[in-house]
């Protein structure tokens, strides 16, 4: 018997946990983190609905938080096995998970002196110990070739765009009667990124799972150099702020890449920009150790170290130099994590200047339901950062064309050359109107079966 159960991303988009069984031996696909609401949050301290020892190994598609962060709470709840992935989303889940681990400890640590917290002590979820055990475990794997966990499983990575490194899964399973297929999308990247790799067509296959984070919307067709400029060109005239929460790990060099062409081209005045993340700084190194996997050449400024540095890029590795930007007076730009404004160095920024109306903030990333990044997109004017309310006074802007999710249409695009239809796509990663949307797109264009499962669900395959 083969089943396939739904242990996060479903109904939502982040906590991606899918787990593959063959008779009696599992495989997990991703193990992600929930992010968002308190609800989803607290589901993050709930023992999962498998056992972590039962795990034979762990299959990762890309470096975010929502598809990696998990991993140390699953170790240290027993598992053991092998934990693949392609060779620059090794290197960024050993720095995204050490950076999660120490604010998390840092973030306990807060709670407790000031007396945040309605647990007493204030716990993370997981230590740097635990992040040390899960680097143990990681096993790099290229993409396009053949790797077998057991008799019953065989996958092979695709290329996904979105992230350095991101793949797409095609697994082989084989429970003794019948061989099916199945493709896991990953994050679907989007084509003609600045960054990654336009997405590799996508094989045959009995079964997709398929995400949905944009599947009811289409990114508005804009340069993000002329968004980028007229907004840079606002803060100088007005010498103020632009504050950026921002990915550390894509996100981070593709705004300071972009920001570095429009000085030198002479679209914007020469302006800071003060890369605040030390997670950011580490990760620019693995771009340059993977100069084959993504688009940038090596003729920048002081080389591929150059997509975060140039005469106007100031970085700041330390508290004291963070704590230092709560005075900077503008013009100048301040990037910092995490993106989705969940935690991190950006939560201090954001409480030292949302209730400043000098500043612009601008939303470049997708933001789950939830977090704080969602209730300034949808205009509420009181927040709470840390317990404190905060007026937002601050401008909100949203800049969708550096998404590093494909839409609807480019997802259509993507299963273009699928002539075969899977025998059922279940749709995942999305809040349910997106996953219901895309499900519609894919009935209605393609003629597929479709489900949007449910957390937890059971489906046997056929």
């Amino acid at each position: 018997m083969i089943s396939l159960s739904f242990h996060g991303a479903a109904g939502t988009v982040t906590g991606s946990k899918y787990l593959l069984k063959a008779n009696d031996k599992s495989i997990l696909i991703d193990c992600g983190l929930f992010q968002g609401s308190r609800e989803l949050k607290e589901r993050n301290w709930s023992k999962p609905a498998f056992n972590p020892t039962d795990v034979a190994a762990i299959i990762i598609t890309h470096g975010h938080i929502d598809h990696i962060g998990y991993l140390p709470r699953l170790v240290s709840l027993g598992f053991n096995g092998k934990i693949f992935a392609t060779p620059p989303t090794v290197d960024i889940s050993a720095v995204s998970l050490l950076d999660t681990a120490k604010i998390q400890e840092e973030d306990a640590e807060y709670r407790n002196r000031k007396k945040l917290t309605r647990h007493a002590p204030a716990l993370p979820l997981f230590t740097v110990d635990d992040v040390e055990q899960v680097g143990k475990l990681m096993s790099p794997v290229q993409f396009g070739s053949w790797t077998h966990i057991g008799k019953e499983f065989k996958f092979r990575y695709h290329v996904a765009g979105h992230l350095l490194g991101a793949a797409g899964v095609e697994i082989e399973v084989n429970d003794g009667n019948k061989t099916i297929t199945l493709l896991f999308s990953g994050d679907v990247g989007r084509y003609g990124n600045l960054l990654t790799i336009d997405p590799s067509e996508p094989p045959q296959c009995n079964y997709l799972i398929c995400e949905s984070t944009y599947g009811g919307q289409m990114h508005p067709v804009e340069d993000p150099h002329t968004i980028l400029a007229d907004l840079i060109n606002d803060v100088i005239r007005r010498s103020s702020i632009l504050l950026i929460p921002a990915f550390a790990i894509g996100r981070t060099q593709q705004i300071v890449y972009l920001v570095n062409d429009l000085i030198i081209h002479g679209r914007i005045p020469p302006i800071d920009i003060h890369v605040d993340s030390p997670m950011a700084i580490t990760a620019t190194d693995i771009y340059t150790k993977y100069s084959s996997y993504h688009r940038l050449e090596a003729g920048l400024p002081c080389g591929l170290k150059g997509i975060i540095e140039g005469d106007h890029v100031k970085l700041h590795r330390t508290k004291k130099s963070s704590k230092s930007l709560n005075d900077l007076a503008g013009p100048a730009i301040i990037i910092s994590s995490s993106g989705m404004m969940t935690g991190g160095r950006i939560m201090h920024h954001l409480l030292n200047r949302l209730g400043n109306p000098s500043t612009t903030i601008a939303v470049v990333g997708f933001m789950p339901e939830g977090t704080l990044g969602r209730k300034l997109l949808d205009g509420e004017k009181l927040v709470y950062i840390h317990k404190t309310p905060i007026d937002v006074q601050a401008k909100i802007v949203k800049i969708s064309s550096l998404s590093g999710h494909a839409d609807y249409q480019e997802l259509l695009h993507w299963v273009e050359p699928m002539t075969t239809a899977p025998r059922t796509v279940f749709l995942t990663h999305g809040e349910p109107p997106m996953a219901a949307a895309m499900a519609d797109h894919l009935s209605s264009v393609r003629g597929w079966n479709t489900l949007v499962p449910v957390m937890d669900q059971v489906v046997e395959l056929n």
